[in-house]
């Protein structure tokens, strides 16, 4: 569970994240519990602003350029756009093959989109993008290269369980992608724009899809 060592190789990874308490499945009688509510939004919009400053920091300490807008902000919003359009489908497409996202999904549904809005999970997914695209792509990816941006953007991404792998590995595959989005237009617009449309639109799906499932349950 929570607490169970992932072996790998020799090593072992002990998953112990208190975040993930805020999503795992909760008993029936905790299930209308809102942690997409206003308190959480609160929370990530402070959580999300500190790493965007302190990714203003570290550029500003570094002599880091640190873009908002590249070469062009037509083509960022073209890419960024795009580059949504094909994560999207090709997270659907993943989410019908592997029968493994459809169980996590079930599970992690009743305390992260059941009970949500659909502007909170709107408003936490660009809070993610503009506070993690800022950090990894504006900084790290700039100080580090984007293969080490990449690896570190996964690694934040570790589930309670190994069979969260999957989604480690998308994460690290996203961040790269984000990080060629990066290099190629000269700013976080495009990665900006293309990690909130992603998380937004793939919760705002999975939330529509659950439309209902609670009266069906009885919950």
């Amino acid at each position: 569970m929570l607490h169970s060592p992932c072996p790998i190789g020799p090593f072992s990874i002990r998953y112990n994240n208190r975040l993930w308490l805020l999503v795992q499945t909760a008993p029936d009688h905790t299930l209308e519990r809102r942690p997409v509510g206003p308190r959480f939004v609160s929370f990530a919009a402070l959580f999300y602003g500190s790493l965007t400053v302190a990714a203003m920091l570290w550029s500003g300490l570094r002599s880091l350029d640190l873009r908002l807008v590249g070469h062009s902000v037509t083509w960022s919003v073209l890419l960024g756009a795009l580059t949504t359009c094909v994560t999207v489908a090709l997270g659907l497409l993943a989410f019908r093959l592997l029968p493994v996202l459809r169980q996590i999904a079930a599970e992690l549904a009743p305390r992260l989109v059941d009970g949500a809005s659909y502007t909170g999970l709107a408003l936490v997914s660009v809070f993610s993008g503009v506070g993690e695209e800022t950090f990894f792509r504006g900084a790290i990816q700039q100080e580090f290269g984007i293969v080490a941006a990449s690896l570190v953007f996964g690694l934040i991404h570790v589930g309670p369980e190994r069979r969260y792998l999957v989604w480690t590995v998308w994460a690290v595959l996203a961040g790269f992608l984000f990080g060629v989005l990066y290099n190629v237009t000269g700013g976080l617009l495009a990665p900006i724009l293309a990690h909130s449309t992603h998380n937004a639109a793939t919760l705002l799906l999975w939330k529509r899809s659950r439309k209902g499932w609670g009266n069906r349950t009885g919950s």
